[in-house]
């Protein structure tokens, strides 16, 4: 739509141009209940070595969630420039002379291990496989979680605007579009004016006092109750009534609602169909990626040693620091500045960082055109100064798993998808993020726009065809439906998908393509 097309060039423009913003963010007070995680909770006990059999997800700490909030900013594309160091942690290696061990064997001349077979993810290849795991690598992880632009693993409260649409980084005239789904596991609740670029999706009651506009579907698992203008673009599914008196809701589609629930003055302009309506949960909060021992699993099978870079190599920074990590996984026991703190990635790159992140100064964490960057860290990430992480240009190639909180409370450009499911998302200022959010419940005293990256959905993966599953969540593409008979294949129809993601062709997408 025109009006979506508008307003994302404008943001673009601005990233591109290295314009500032209005503040926003999301800031964090710890670990969720029953969970403690320092800067010393893991220490290296060596680097190279044999990885152990670590599971690559499960169930994280759980027992409520923390509240993350702080400020941001819109911002460049890259951070500050790097400029050159004679630290122990700098390198200008070339990734073709690494010697790293991957499931206990070592090898040397050749490039860092962690892929399938012969297959070199440092060559642009392949990926760079989960701890423990022999088949599944970042690029599934990253493509199986983020769906959604927003999903909530709790309710979602707005006191304040929300705006989503959406972008394909892998389309080279960056054409804007409609997408940018909100999945909510919770009562969703919206004082001010929402306007959603795809599809919203709650497992609970909704309630509106604002205008409020839906691009695509709307599905709500309960009551839905319209106070002001609400428009929705397509189709309606609902287990609950509608209460929308003088016609503040419109539907263009379809209304799909049980036989023994009424539409009290919603405006329908296709049919009301009385069928059973079954509304999937949307957010995949069930079995939550267990970010600590992923972290862990790095600890033991890293390629620090080829650089070299020591594990402590980013704590008690006194002074400015800039390093530069090719292609490979890097683990830190913490990372911990006075000062500023530039880090260039060269080539597809896991950092894996046992305790906390805490940045008193300047932080930034710049890609160089081929770059990707999965990002996780076990504690919280606390950055009181401008900081930047990832490209706004192309989101999808960032990818950050929180354990505990995240906290930024400046200056912040994020051009990334970030899991933060144990604490809950505040934005006090005006926030606007290129990427995704996937957190423990989000909570909008500010302005937020978020520009979901479809590229995220498309990663390089390396889960085999026809692996077992049991459900839709253990497939991605180019096989995302989970068959009756427990295998990953191409889906059929959408039901086939993930909410929110709709078939097309075999292939589960944001959109269907016009």
């Amino acid at each position: 739509m025109a009006r979506r097309g508008a307003s994302l060039w404008v943001a673009m423009a601005m990233a591109a141009c290295g314009g500032s913003g209005d503040d926003s963010g999301g800031t964090g007070t710890g670990l969720s209940a029953g969970t403690t995680m320092t800067g010393s909770t893991v220490t290296a006990t060596g680097t190279g070595s044999t990885s152990t059999d670590v599971p690559t997800t499960g169930t994280t700490a759980s027992g409520g969630v923390s509240d993350s909030t702080g400020t941001s900013t819109t911002g460049p594309t890259s951070g500050e420039p790097v400029t050159s160091t004679t630290n122990p942690g700098t390198s200008t290696s070339t990734t073709g002379t690494a010697t790293a061990t991957t499931s206990g064997e070592t090898t040397s001349g050749e490039t860092t291990g962690g892929t399938t077979g012969a297959v070199d993810f440092c060559e642009g290849e392949g990926g760079i496989l989960l701890p423990g795991d022999e088949v599944t690598c970042t690029g599934d992880l990253g493509k199986k979680t983020f769906l959604f632009a927003i999903c909530s693993c709790s309710g979602l409260t707005a006191n304040n605007s929300l705006r989503t649409d959406s972008f394909d980084s892998n389309d080279p005239n960056m054409v804007p579009m409609d997408g940018g789904s909100v999945g909510v596991n919770g009562p969703y609740k919206a004082a001010s004016m929402v306007d959603i670029g795809g599809s919203l999706w709650v497992d609970g009651k909704i309630e509106t006092f604002n205008a409020h506009e839906v691009a695509q579907q709307l599905k709500c698992s309960d009551d839905l109750t319209a106070g002001s203008a609400s428009h929705v673009a397509d189709d309606l599914f609902t287990e609950g009534n509608l209460f929308a008196q003088n016609m503040t809701l419109t539907i263009d589609g379809d209304l799909h609602i049980l036989p023994n629930k009424m539409n009290q003055g919603a405006k329908v302009l296709g049919a009301t169909i009385k069928e059973q309506v079954e509304v999937k949960t949307p957010c995949d909060c069930e079995d939550l990626i267990d970010v600590p021992k992923i972290v862990s699993g790095y600890m033991q099978d890293n390629d620090n040693d080829a650089l070299p870079i020591a594990p402590d190599e980013l704590v008690g920074l006194p002074q400015p620091k800039s390093i530069e990590l090719p292609c490979g996984r890097y683990f830190f026991t913490g990372i911990d500045s006075n000062s500023s703190l530039d880090i260039t990635l060269t080539g597809r790159t896991v950092i894996a960082v046992a305790g906390d992140v805490q940045n008193a100064g300047a932080f930034h964490i710049t890609l160089a055109p081929e770059a990707e960057l999965d990002l996780f860290i076990a504690g919280n990430a606390n950055f009181n100064n401008v900081a930047t992480i990832g490209d706004p240009k192309r989101p999808a190639a960032t990818r950050i798993y929180v354990g505990g909180a995240f906290k930024f409370a400046s200056n912040f450009t994020l051009g990334a998808n970030l899991y933060q499911p144990n604490a809950v998302f505040t934005a006090n200022n005006m926030s606007e993020i290129w990427g995704s959010l996937f957190v423990g419940g989000l909570q909008l005293a500010s302005p937020l726009v978020v520009h979901y990256d479809q590229a995220i959905l498309e990663l390089d993966g390396c889960d085999p065809p026809d692996q077992g599953c049991g459900d839709c969540h253990d497939c991605a593409n180019p096989t995302p439906a989970c068959t009756p008979g427990g295998t990953c294949g191409p889906c059929v129809v959408d039901d086939d998908c993930c909410p929110p993601l709709v078939c097309d062709a075999g292939i589960c997408k944001a959109i269907i393509p016009q």
